[in-house]
């Protein structure tokens, strides 16, 4: 590894070279000079051309899954959440995620959507809200499956809620046990949806702004890979407005905030409920519909719920009071 990286900076061919040896898998990372695509690159893996066939044939069968995977890996590296060796989300266990999100909701469970911005919205629904990753795993098989991570062996004690997902190649490898940051990532992508869906704040964009551009800041690299080095385009033709603040909102608080992490309250809802395990139920629970999940435990956190006194915002943004003997205001997520 070390006199290939030598071999790659001598003749000029890449930079930022980086030997990373003492991962499981030995790789070097660099990126070329002329495209400035990154790469890494490892030895004797006999798994690395089965699963390049995996992924080409996943493409053709799954149309959204391309650009999908393109917007989310620039998503995640504006983010430095995009490499495993820092805990990131790599390419192989992102592209896994999307087969098995992308396979579910085409499994006659939800209606497919042919909508690339309702799906990426979903995406982050999915695993930025609703994914009980401290007991369910991740498989690409069927039609994007859920498996208990302890019935698997793929539960670490001391970190619980990494997210699992099982090897599309090999079914006993977890490629998400490296993600040691993934509650980062959960957090980012749960950020992106709350400002995807914050319809004031995009309503309040104008005609001439780019959703995506929210979420998705200026980027050198990616303004010439679309052909603007020599100034022929320009990030805000390709993207209107990308990086700049959100419109204040009506308390006079602006609605910024893009690219750091959201740090979830502990309390936060949309997330799919565990297994009573004091009580011995340790079934975890599985996805039936998005957004619906049907345990008992689920039917319980109702009830303590409806019993709760809550202040919710309506559409016009006036606050409408739920009957209740206690009075609370929720914490505004935006």
């Amino acid at each position: 590894l070390k006199a290939l990286s030598r071999a790659l900076s001598q003749r000029g061919i890449a930079k930022n070279i980086l030997v990373i040896a003492k991962a499981r898998v030995p790789i070097i990372k660099f990126v070329e000079k002329k495209s400035s695509i990154s790469f890494d690159l490892s030895f004797d893996m006999e798994n690395g051309p089965k699963a390049a066939e995996f992924i080409q044939d996943a493409v053709v069968k799954l149309p959204p899954l391309r650009p999908l995977c393109l917007i989310l890996k620039v998503f995640l590296q504006q983010r430095e959440l995009n490499e495993v060796y820092s805990g990131g989300i790599g390419s192989y266990a992102l592209l896994a995620m999307l087969i098995a999100f992308l396979k579910y909701l085409k499994d006659g469970r939800s209606p497919p959507e042919h909508n690339l911005g309702v799906l990426l919205v979903k995406f982050f629904d999915f695993y930025g809200r609703k994914l009980n990753t401290a007991d369910v795993g991740v498989s690409c098989k069927k039609g994007g499956s859920f498996f208990s991570k302890s019935n698997k062996g793929f539960l670490n004690p001391a970190r619980p809620g990494l997210i699992s997902i099982e090897d599309p190649q090999t079914p006993e490898n977890d490629i998400g046990k490296s993600s040691f940051n993934y509650f980062q990532i959960r957090s980012a992508f749960s950020m992106a949806l709350s400002t995807l869906t914050n319809t004031k704040a995009i309503l309040a964009l104008g005609p001439n702004r780019s959703i995506l551009g929210t979420i998705i800041r200026p980027d050198r690299i990616l303004l010439e890979r679309k052909g603007g080095k020599n100034g022929d385009v320009t990030f805000n033709s390709l993207l209107p407005g990308a990086g700049e603040p959100l419109p204040m909102s009506a308390n006079g608080k602006s609605n910024g905030g893009l690219f750091c992490n959201w740090q979830l309250e502990e309390d936060e809802e949309g997330s799919f409920p565990r297994g009573d395990a004091a009580n011995g139920d340790n079934t975890p629970v599985l996805v039936d519909t998005p957004g619906k999940v049907t345990t008992k435990e689920s039917s319980r956190k109702k009830k303590s719920k409806s019993k709760k006194k809550k202040m919710v915002d309506d559409d016009d943004g006036e606050e409408e009071e739920e009957p209740s003997s206690k009075k609370r205001r929720r914490k505004n997520k935006f």
